[in-house]
């Protein structure tokens, strides 16, 4: 059976780890060129590398997708070497406004969330996406070829989160333009959906993971009874990128062992 993205170009932003790298992984092994775009630009020429040892052609891109001029600019890169884009995952995302930085992941409900903080998770998490969203539905529909538009969000976009509220307002965000779009681009043929992840197991969530009783929580509210890997996510991308998925648009799927459900 020949490969189901065989001849396919994708861009994925936050391609450099965790479920964009995976997505990129995957793709490449259904024989996709890929366009690997992140803000760490050694690690995305080494996601690059591996997609280049599956016999696919790849391109690292460095970008901040919250920046128009660098969105722009990393779309025209993508289809200057590849030749198109045949396929948008927007990846890119943070949890909070202090991702990465030490003891920074405490809750704070939203009456004392720093306004800078909550305007940092929205512009990557929603501005971002909005951004790559347009910027490649720009070059399809000039393109006439149709396309795949695929966006991460999370079960936090129809769960509400606690401590975590500009993450859950952002990803419900990214769902509602998802849908927009879908409507916006039925009829050029590119369908737009959404990915709902439950708690998947990658670098945003390793300090989490750290806390073990929060973990033993957190499975108890896991119906499968464990959290999941990126390639459950780069799974369900898949699917929507293939020939199987043609038919899906204005959907949110979530590979989240059954958290969404209850």
């Amino acid at each position: 059976m020949a490969p189901r993205l065989e001849n396919k170009n994708a861009l994925i932003t936050g391609g450099a780890s965790g479920i964009g790298r995976a997505t990129a992984i995957r793709f490449a092994e259904e024989g996709a060129n890929v366009a690997v775009a992140d803000r760490n630009l050694a690690a995305a020429d080494a996601v690059a590398a591996e997609v280049r040892k599956l016999g696919r052609k790849a391109v690292a891109i460095q970008v901040d997708t919250s920046d128009e001029a660098q969105v722009d600019a990393m779309v025209a890169h993508a289809v200057k070497d590849l030749g198109s884009v045949d396929i948008l995952v927007a990846a890119a995302g943070i949890s909070h406004a202090r991702y990465g930085e030490e003891g920074a992941a405490t809750p704070t409900p939203l009456s004392a969330k720093a306004f800078a903080d909550w305007k940092k998770v929205l512009s990557i998490n929603l501005d971002g996406v909005f951004l790559c969203d347009r910027a490649v539905a720009r070059e399809m529909v000039k393109a006439g070829n149709g396309g795949r538009i695929i966006n991460i969000a999370s079960g936090a976009a129809k769960l509400p989160t606690p401590g975590a509220g500009e993450y859950a307002v952002s990803k419900a965000g990214v769902w509602m333009l998802s849908k927009v779009l879908a409507v916006e681009l039925a009829s050029s043929k590119i369908t737009v959906n959404a990915i709902g992840p439950g708690f998947i197991n990658t670098p945003m969530t390793a300090d989490i993971q750290k806390a073990t009783g929060f973990m033993k929580r957190l499975i108890t509210r896991v119906p499968l009874g464990e959290i999941g890997e990126p390639v459950d996510v780069a799974n369900t991308a898949l699917f929507l990128a293939s020939e199987e998925g043609r038919y899906y648009t204005g959907s949110i799927l979530h590979p989240d062992g059954g958290v969404v459900m209850q």
